[in-house]
């Protein structure tokens, strides 16, 4: 069969570097289960991360494998999530882990209190759903929204949906003190 053949899903990130923020011991890494950019991620390079999957696509093996998994899906179309303050809450969470603080008291989004090595944001192909998470984060952690948009745009194609965009520019999180 020439077309339509099944086969495995091959997970890819790129690391997305944020100027100014390199004193931050957590690298957040921005990918998609069957990505055709970054590098190719298995099971060794996770066991020791959290992974955000925002697509429910992550392989078995990875899922396993991930000092942390966090499935929070939504889908990728032009309008707000529906879910989108609870990803506002996660962003704020993340960075409280980030800065070594504790989360909100009642915080909806379980993990451990520090933050791990690397934090990988994942959706099926790397570009809006793990964009809108990565940029949310990036900002909740300090980014300022222009390098926030600019690293993101490392990985061709991410962040092209203007309401993802529209939401990480009108994003205001939490004030945290490194």
């Amino acid at each position: 069969m020439l077309f339509n053949h099944p086969r495995s899903p091959e997970p890819r990130a790129s690391r997305i570097h944020t100027p100014g923020f390199e004193h931050l011991r957590t690298e957040i890494w921005m990918g998609g289960a069957d990505s055709l950019h970054g590098e190719h991620l298995g099971p060794s390079h996770v066991e020791d991360a959290w992974i955000i999957d925002v697509a429910g696509e992550m392989p078995h093996d990875l899922r396993k494998a991930a000092a942390l998994w966090l499935p929070r899906v939504f889908v990728d179309i032009e309008v707000e999530p529906p879910n989108i303050a609870w990803l506002y809450q996660l962003a704020n969470s993340v960075a409280a882990a980030v800065h070594g603080q504790p989360s909100a008291e009642g915080d909806a989004w379980p993990h451990p209190a520090d933050a791990p090595a690397r934090i990988y944001v994942m959706c099926q192909h790397g570009m809006n759903r793990s964009g809108l998470v990565t940029g949310l984060i990036l900002r909740a952690v300090g980014v300022g929204v222009d390098e926030t948009l600019a690293s993101i745009a490392t990985r061709p194609g991410a962040l092209n949906n203007q309401t993802y965009e529209r939401l990480v520019r009108s994003f205001e999180p939490l004030a945290f003190r490194p």
